[in-house]
């Protein structure tokens, strides 16, 4: 999680098989509180940044028609996000977006391929599929 550039003042952050693993969670959303929840989220990963081990990055994207919203983060491990997620921070961030949220679908993956125009293309064999028996059990946060 090295080599970080900016665009436009953000930071781009690549992404690397290997790099550890990453939570996406699918928020379903009322197109009346997207605005409330993005600037409610963005604080928070202000507020949260730097404060769990082993947790890289945090992104969040918006559907179109500001029906949902993805957010993925990169972890050094199943153990560091399953520490935040069991913290009493995170606790917090969940009650600050009661409300604005109809659903939350957390799921944790793995890096197995990326592509980009700039770089040459890896003729490297996959990566192991995970062993779907080591995946942690995410149950939905209470949001709504």
């Amino acid at each position: 999680m090295d080599n970080l550039q900016l665009e436009n003042g953000f930071p781009v952050n690549p992404i690397r098989v290997g790099d550890g693993i990453v939570l996406i969670n699918i928020f379903t959303l009322d197109p009346e509180k997207t605005e409330q929840f993005v600037s409610t989220q963005v604080a928070e990963y202000k507020r949260l940044k730097g404060q769990f081990p082993g947790s890289y990055t945090a992104n969040l994207h918006i559907s179109l028609d500001r029906t949902r919203a993805a957010n993925y983060a990169n972890f050094a491990s199943v153990e560091d996000y399953v520490a935040m997620r069991n913290s009493p921070e995170f606790a917090d961030h969940l009650k600050r977006l009661q409300g604005l949220v109809i659903k939350a679908e957390p799921q944790l993956y793995q890096v197995i391929y990326t592509q980009n125009l700039d770089m040459p293309t890896s003729e490297e064999p996959l990566p192991m599929l995970p062993d779907p028996e080591l995946a942690p059990k995410l149950a939905p946060p209470a949001l709504n």
